[in-house]
C-alpha cells in the first residue's frame, strides 16, 4: 500500500505526521497550480494533512487519532519561524547608539560614585565632631571645620571629574527567539447542507512559546493541537461557512509538544516535498493550461481575421 506520510516525529505516547494531500488545479485554472476549491467543477482544496495519534491509554482501539488540514503556505510560515529560532545573533558593540548609551551610563555611574563619596565624607566629618565632643575637646573652630569638610568633599569630586572612557565591550550575543501563534477552523459541509445542520468541524492550533509559565526556557516549545467535533453550520453572506464553538459536540482533542530541531526538520521536508510536487505534478497542469490557452487564442484570432 502506498504511504503518503512525508515526515513525522514522536513524543511521549504520541506521534504527529504530515501527509500528502496536495491536489492540482484543473487545466482551466492552471495558474492556481494548487486546487483552491469553490463551485462545482473546481478542483478540491490542496492541503497538507496533519495527523496526531495519542496512545497514552494504550494502542489499537484504546488509541485516539485526530487529523486536520493545513495550507502549503502555512508550512512555509512555520519553517520561517523555525529559522528565526536558530543560533545566536551577534551585535556589534560599536554601533553609534550603543556607544552613546554606554557613555551616558558611564557618566551616571561616575555621578553616583561621587554622590556616595560625598555622603561617606559627611558621615566621617560628623563622626569626628561627635568624637571630639565626647573627648571633651569641644567642637572645632568653624574655619577648621570648613577646611576639613572642603578637603573631604573635594576628593570624590576630583575623582569623578577625572577624564575616563567606558571600557570596550566584546560583541554582544543575543539568543534568537521568535514566538508564533496560529489558529484555524474548518467546516466540512458537503452536499445539501442547510443553515444550522450538524456537520463535522476541525480546529488546528499551532504555536511556539519559547519560555514556559515558570520563566524557564522550554525544551519542547512547539505545540500542535487538533480538535475534531461536530457543530451547527452557519453560512455567511460572503459564502464562507463557519461554526460556533459553544455548539460543538462529540469533541475530541489531541496535542503534542515538539522540539525546535524536530519542527525544523519536518517543515523543511514538507516544503521540499511541495516544491518537488509543483515541479512535477503542477508543472504538467501549467503546461497543459498554456497549450489550451494558445489554442483558444489562435481560434479566436483566426475567426477575427476571417471576418
Amino acid at each position: 500500500m502506498v504511504n503518503t506520510i512525508i515526515t513525522k516525529t514522536t513524543g511521549k505516547n504520541k506521534v504527529v505526521d504530515f501527509r500528502d494531500g496536495l491536489v492540482a488545479a484543473n487545466r482551466d485554472d492552471y495558474a492556481n497550480m494548487h486546487g483552491a476549491g469553490g463551485r462545482k467543477g473546481k478542483a478540491a482544496v490542496s492541503v497538507i494533512k496533519v495527523y496526531i495519534c495519542d496512545y497514552s491509554n494504550g494502542t489499537g482501539v484504546n488509541s485516539r487519532t485526530l487529523h486536520a488540514s493545513m495550507s502549503p503556505e502555512l508550512c512555509e510560515q512555520l519553517l520561517e519561524v523555525c529559522r528565526q529560532n536558530i543560533g545566536v545573533q551577534v551585535i556589534d558593540p560599536n554601533l553609534e547608539v550603543l556607544k552613546e548609551q554606554r557613555a551616558i551610563s558611564h557618566k551616571l555611574s561616575k555621578s553616583a560614585d561621587m554622590g556616595f563619596g560625598v555622603l561617606n565624607s559627611c558621615v566621617k566629618l560628623l563622626d569626628g565632631i561627635v568624637k571630639a565632643e565626647g573627648e571633651g575637646r569641644g567642637v572645632p573652630a568653624l574655619a577648621a571645620l570648613a577646611a576639613g569638610a572642603r578637603n573631604l568633599l573635594a576628593k570624590p569630586r576630583d575623582k569623578a571629574m577625572e577624564p575616563s572612557s567606558p571600557a570596550p565591550l566584546a560583541p554582544i550575543q543575543v539568543p534568537r527567539h521568535m514566538d508564533f501563534t496560529y489558529a484555524q477552523d474548518r467546516v466540512h459541509a458537503f452536499g445539501e447542507v442547510k443553515e444550522g445542520d450538524i456537520v463535522p468541524v476541525q480546529r488546528l492550533n499551532i504555536f511556539h512559546q519559547t519560555f514556559r509559565s515558570d520563566g524557564q526556557m522550554g525544551n519542547y516549545p512547539w505545540t500542535v493541537k487538533i480538535t475534531n467535533a461536530k457543530a451547527p453550520v452557519h453560512f455567511q453572506a460572503t459564502g464562507a461557512t463557519t461554526f460556533s464553538s459553544s455548539g460543538m459536540t462529540e469533541k475530541q482533542e489531541a496535542f503534542i509538544q515538539v522540539s525546535d530541531a524536530d519542527m525544523y526538520r519536518m517543515m523543511s521536508r514538507v516544503c521540499h516535498f511541495v516544491s518537488v510536487w509543483e515541479h512535477t505534478v503542477a508543472a504538467q497542469v501549467v503546461r497543459g493550461g498554456l497549450e489550451a490557452r494558445e489554442v483558444e487564442w489562435r481560434a479566436g484570432s483566426g475567426s477575427t481575421s476571417e471576418s
